[in-house]
């Protein structure tokens, strides 16, 4: 029986020794001193020799290809010349499953376009899109619909009274008026609805308010008591006791690695916005952990499911069988004391409540470290 491949990061000083045991390969790691635990990997025992990037693939899509944890991509990647790491990643690429001092590795053969003539002395290369980190569309949607403040920036915001001509609700084109402070004339602003108020499951502190965008509005006039704004466009309908609020497009970036946390992280499913009661692949979840915690863009967070009680097995009492693996997400955006996460992968439906905890292997390195 062969052993999958396991290889640590290479921010560890390493001592590899290998011995033959009934035909298996075992690989041991020693970690310096002082170093941060290391995650090991471990490849599918079906991971492909070569395998040919495409259009509409994602780096998480590609990394599930080859290893069983797919946030542990970078432990497997080898820089290769004029490759700056797995983030730069094009259709046409083709990745090599290779051997190197014994230890598994990932190459890259680049795809080479043909270049186009601009002019005798010029030569440009058609210009290409790197693969994103996940579904970048999925999530470029939410993040227009959906953000995080705090609640006391809702007690002094403008807030809509009513629409021209008495109009309960307002949409494109029409008219409406607000009272606060507004900023000057021609300033756009964002039109947003306030939903869930978040806050710690284990002691009720206020985490965040959660705001839904209405729409986009322009100032049109300015007064002390009541100011006009114009709306330029609405996905919803617009009422009294909307919020005015400073444009807020979630500010995505597209570069970074699906990766473990470097630190020990337990969190707790909060919601999913839209109300959404199944969850599964590619739902956006709130989660009470933040930038606070240590989270950033890119960590992934293993789901846990809750062990169910059963008698047992001599009918005396009831045994509680253990926790397991009920998912992966991937956090794309970080508040103070939360986050919003995409679901990578769903073994059975998630629930809120779900309780989401660093990577299994790199938490039990962390516990060994401790230990010593």
């Amino acid at each position: 029986m062969a052993i999958s491949p396991r290889l640590s990061s290479t921010r560890f000083v390493r001592r590899l020794a290998s011995s033959v045991l009934g035909g298996a390969l075992l690989l041991f790691t020693l970690a310096g001193p002082g170093a941060v635990p290391a995650l090991a990997y471990t490849l599918k025992p079906d991971a492909p020799s070569r395998y040919q990037v495409r259009p509409g693939d994602t780096l998480w899509g590609v990394a599930a290809r080859f290893l069983e944890d797919p946030w542990s991509w970078r432990e497997l990647w080898r820089r290769n010349p004029g490759v700056a790491g797995p983030e730069q990643l094009y259709p046409g690429d083709v990745l090599v499953l290779k051997t190197h001092a014994g230890e598994p590795s990932i190459g890259v053969e680049r795809a080479h376009g043909g270049t186009v003539r601009l002019s005798p002395q010029v030569r440009r290369a058609p210009v290409r899109e790197a693969l994103p980190s996940l579904p970048l569309e999925r999530v470029r949607v939410f993040l227009k619909a959906y953000r995080i403040v705090d609640p006391a920036l809702l007690a002094s915001a403008p807030q809509v009274v009513a629409g021209q001509g008495g109009r309960l609700l307002s949409g494109a084109g029409d008219r409406l008026y607000a009272q606060g402070r507004l900023p000057p004339v021609g300033t756009r602003l964002g039109i947003y609805r306030a939903g869930d108020d978040y806050r710690d499951p284990a002691d009720g502190t206020p985490l965040g308010r959660e705001l839904q965008r209405l729409g986009e509005a322009r100032v049109v006039q300015r007064h002390d008591d009541v100011s006009e704004l114009e709306v330029l466009d609405a996905g919803r309908e617009i009422r009294a006791g909307d919020t005015l609020l400073t444009l807020d497009d979630g500010g995505i970036t597209t570069e970074f690695v699906p990766r473990a946390p470097t630190s020990p992280v337990t969190a707790t499913l909060l919601a999913v916005p839209g109300g959404v009661r199944f969850i599964g692949r590619d739902d956006v979840v709130a989660i009470d952990r933040g930038r606070a915690d240590g989270l950033e863009p890119g960590h992934v967070l293993q789901v846990m499911r809750q062990g169910e009680r059963v008698r047992a097995a001599d009918g005396n009492g009831w045994i509680t069988l253990p926790d397991h693996e009920a998912g992966a997400v991937m956090v794309f955006r970080v508040f103070d004391h939360l986050a919003y996460a995409l679901v990578m992968r769903a073994s059975e439906a998630l629930a809120v409540g779900d309780r989401l905890t660093t990577p299994q292997a790199l938490g039990a390195s962390v516990a060994r470290t401790e230990a010593r």
